[in-house]
């Protein structure tokens, strides 16, 4: 953020003859009107796309959330004086990135006005207890802890990153698909010619879809994909005419591989459904701290702004990701309402998704991830179940 902000949230946590309790909620509650109310989100996406090209950008990003993670650690000290400086760091670390998946999401949109203030005022309570929680580890339930125990013995095997799976990786290069389909599909038998122009279309957009993660969206043109492909440009714009016709195939491919993976992790099996949802945000975790998938995310966020078309793709996708984590909770709380499911989800998926920002800031203090990330599955788990109260802090 900028650092009139960031002067403005200091001034805000250095104010004297206001208990540290008291700043801590003024605090929150300026960062939700920052969020939500001005255009300090636009700016961030921005500035998170170019920090992937510049030098000097990434050095200012990277002083800037230091600084502000380090706000949220000084306050944090005060509010609990038996914290080291390590804990401080770790539970600042996941206060910025539930502020910052709370941008992302409530970029996208579509949420009823009830409904958004159903997952501010989750939000708010999750943070109450994230900042108040003694210095020991999150107390769970006996159920909860066992269930713990059984995820983690399921999920020993080593992360494979959608970049980095067999089933989209060839040579090194990232192959994808697009869905070929209509309602006349049931009616005709493939042709050769039909095979044919099918595996062109997906060499193509694996190929703009390599661009786009190495490069960036300055450099996607149909001339620059025509280079890599060692075609002419004429040829290429016989499967795709225009750039946003080559853009929105790409896209599309991209999330719908991620898509894929999560509605089939999510599904029910017979596997409980914390433990599918355990498996979920342990993965989403893993492809935030990878740097490729990182820069595609922040250049979508960026781009979503000036693309009626990339953000109208962006928000689809949210919208279906959000709703594996809303069947999970539901399987997990059968007695939350409807509108609570669909904060716990948010709240869920928003945190998991701020992760990336964790990248930034680590220059000058590397974060202890592992730490980082229990504290975010223990909180996931206590969202999930509604367990999120003022008695958790106590």
């Amino acid at each position: 953020m900028p650092q009139r902000i960031l002067d403005d949230y200091k001034g805000i946590v250095n104010r004297s003859g206001v208990s540290a309790t008291r700043r801590c909620t003024e605090l929150i509650e300026r960062i939700f009107h920052d969020a939500n109310e001005t255009d300090l989100p636009k700016f961030l996406f921005e500035i998170w796309a170019f920090a992937q090209h510049e030098s000097y950008v990434a050095d200012l990003v990277d002083e800037m959330y230091a600084e502000y993670r380090g706000i949220f650690a000084k306050l944090l000290k005060e509010i609990q004086p038996t914290l080291n400086s390590e804990e401080c760091f770790v539970r600042a670390s996941i206060l910025v990135s539930q502020t910052a998946g709370m941008m992302i999401f409530a970029y996208q949109g579509g949420d009823s006005e009830k409904d958004f203030v159903e997952f501010v005022r989750l939000t708010k309570r999750a943070v109450k207890m994230i900042v108040g929680m003694s210095a020991q580890t999150l107390e769970f339930d006996v159920h909860l802890q066992a269930s713990l125990d059984r995820q983690a013995q399921s999920t020993s095997s080593a992360h494979t990153s959608i970049f980095g799976s067999e089933g989209h990786l060839t040579h090194g290069r990232l192959e994808l698909g697009t869905r070929q389909s209509g309602m006349g599909d049931i009616y005709c038998r493939p042709t050769v010619q039909g095979k044919h122009r099918e595996i062109k279309v997906n060499e193509i957009v694996s190929c703009a879809s390599n661009l786009l993660m190495s490069e960036g969206y300055a450099n996607f043109t149909l001339a620059r994909v025509s280079r890599e492909l060692g075609i002419l440009p004429s040829a290429l714009q016989n499967y795709f005419p225009t750039h946003d016709d080559l853009l929105r195939s790409t896209i599309g491919a991209l999330l719908n591989a991620y898509l894929e993976r999560y509605e089939a992790m999510g599904k029910p099996s017979g596997k409980p459904a914390l433990e599918r949802l355990c498996e979920i945000v342990e993965d989403v975790f893993e492809e935030a701290r990878d740097p490729q998938v990182c820069r595609v995310s922040f250049e979508l966020f960026a781009l979503a702004q000036h693309s009626e078309m990339t953000r109208e793709l962006v928000r689809r996708l949210y919208a279906a990701y959000r709703a594996i984590y809303v069947g999970l909770v539901r399987e997990i709380d059968m007695s939350a309402t409807a509108r609570e499911c669909l904060a716990r989800a948010t709240l869920i998926a928003a945190q998991v998704e701020g992760a990336a920002t964790l990248t930034f800031g680590t220059r000058q203090s590397q974060p202890d991830v592992h730490r980082i990330f229990e504290l975010l599955k223990g909180v996931t788990i206590q969202i999930a179940y509604g367990n999120i109260s003022a008695k958790r802090a106590e």
